[in-house]
């Protein structure tokens, strides 16, 4: 499928779907899966025997981003999965390692006066409010809810880990 953006901008999520995303003079936000939605479709592919997907990203005077999700969605998901069953967290070192190799293999850009960001964390200000959203709702605990502040700024495997110890622990 291909995505074209000229002149404008568009915004959407990242599906596990092979894709092109042209933008020429624009903008494009996109926003990652949570892990748990990664690990499910990495885990389909692998049991289907398909071929990772490939992403493709070309940037010409304009911008792409990519945003992570907020702590707060990472939780939710990777918690209503666990409680699904559809993913057992005694495998979650398996999980990981088979999606870092995944992801790796996903992702193609060629950028030409443009800018590509590819690892946006959300702002500290939407983190802190997401935790205290859910907090209020009921859906994070307390003691989840102090784990996951741990996590606020943090990329790549300290993230990881501070949402895998959450869920542990709600």
């Amino acid at each position: 499928m291909l995505q074209l953006c000229i002149f404008g901008g568009h915004a959407g999520l990242l599906t596990p779907e092979k894709k092109c995303y042209f933008t020429i003079f624009g903008g494009c936000e996109l926003r990652r899966p949570t892990l748990a939605k990664q690990i499910i479709s990495s885990e389909q592919s692998d049991k289907r025997n398909l071929p990772t997907p490939k992403m493709i990203f070309i940037t010409l005077f304009g911008g792409t981003d990519i945003k992570c999700p907020t702590l707060a969605e990472e939780y939710l998901d990777l918690k209503a999965a666990v409680e699904s069953r559809v993913l057992d967290l005694n495998n979650w070192d398996t999980y990981i390692s088979r999606l870092d190799s995944w992801q790796s293999s996903s992702l193609m850009s060629l950028t030409l006066f443009a800018a590509f960001n590819e690892t946006n964390l959300p702002s500290e200000d939407q983190e802190v409010e997401g935790l205290a959203l859910q907090r209020h709702l009921g859906k994070i605990s307390e003691e989840s809810g102090r784990i996951l502040e741990m996590g606020v700024g943090q990329k790549g495997s300290g993230r990881q880990s501070v949402i895998h110890q959450a869920v542990l622990k709600g």
